[in-house]
């Protein structure tokens, strides 16, 4: 994902510190509230002012708000540092099976680690690493990018909506209206806008190409992301639909058509109007009937996680 390192939002985050009495015992509070079996770790080192415990209580808040739209639980294991690179989840995991995050966001400014740890969550909520080899390419990976850029541009909006009066620590009730404001920013940007009188099906089609080749093309991700977002917001519990991407080894070389066909076919009833809505968004026609292919069944993560260890690389997401 890209970096939001405006200068201007970095002067927006002024730092609000809990007094000492307010972080005694919130480790123990903050596990009795948890609404997710997602165990995040946060290692030292390179938050700046931020120390591991608040970073943590962040974090589990975010998880906490995609994972709540879950029906199953997700008792996965994440493990979490700091990069001064881009922020990615790593196709690796370790020797004890937990992912490995790497965020770039540090010190106080909380809406870039939700912003950041939101995209890096939907990678792993969707199957990122199934499937993958080192000779293989996702050519439909630029769908999943922007899938997860709108997953953390709704995890800002929400997240603004319920830190005035449930933070996920005492001293966070100010940072609401910035997790706000900071969203509006991302949200506002004129590159995240279609050109005059153009429709998405017709941008889609001249731009899909290039997305193929390169799913990292950040600014057309963006104009998509937007678009989706209200949909996203309209019924949130189609959240619930990304553990159903990337569950078919030839989703990783389909065609645009084929990889969201896929993703309609597996998805249950109560998500196929929501998937069928984004295919007529972004002008794929929606299969008729039940498809010939057979389904997988979505993963139901056993302890430890999704995938295999010692896949490809890092992903750079």
């Amino acid at each position: 994902m890209r970096l939001p390192l405006l200068i201007s939002s970095v002067l927006f985050w002024v730092v609000l510190t809990p007094s000492a009495n307010a972080v005694s015992g919130l480790a123990e509070k903050s596990s009795k509230t948890r609404k997710s079996d997602i165990t995040i770790r946060v290692e030292d080192g390179g938050w700046g002012e931020a120390d591991t415990e608040e970073v943590e209580s962040v974090l589990h808040a975010v998880a906490d708000e995609l994972a709540t739209w879950v029906p199953v639980r997700l008792p996965i294991s994440i493990v979490v540092s700091h990069t001064d690179r881009e922020p990615m989840v790593l196709y690796e995991k370790d020797g004890t099976g937990e992912y490995r995050v790497r965020l770039h966001a540090n010190d106080r400014r909380w809406g870039e680690y939700v912003y950041e740890f939101a995209h890096e969550l939907c990678h792993i909520m969707s199957n990122y690493d199934a499937h993958r080899s080192r000779d293989s390419r996702k050519y439909n990976q630029w769908f999943e990018e922007t899938l997860c850029e709108t997953a953390s541009l709704y995890t800002l909006r929400s997240m603004a909506l319920t830190w005035g009066s449930a933070p996920p620590r005492p001293g966070l009730e100010g940072h609401a209206a910035k997790l706000k404001a900071f969203a509006q920013q991302l949200i506002m940007e004129e590159h995240r806008n279609l050109p005059d009188g153009t429709p998405l099906a017709e941008w889609l089609r001249e731009n899909e190409e290039a997305l193929r080749n390169d799913p990292y093309l950040r600014e057309k991700n963006e104009i998509v992301a937007k678009l989706l977002l209200p949909l996203f917001e309209q019924d949130p519990e189609n959240i619930d639909s990304l553990h159903y991407l990337n569950l078919d080894p030839a989703e990783a070389r389909a065609d645009l058509q084929q990889y969201l066909h896929a993703w309609y076919d597996n998805a249950p009833a109560r998500h196929k109007t929501f998937v069928a809505s984004i295919l007529k968004l972004l002008g794929v026609e929606t299969p008729l009937g039940v498809r010939a292919h057979a389904k997988p069944a979505a993963p139901q993560y056993p302890e430890g996680g999704a995938g295999s260890a010692g896949q490809a690389g890092p992903s750079k997401h």
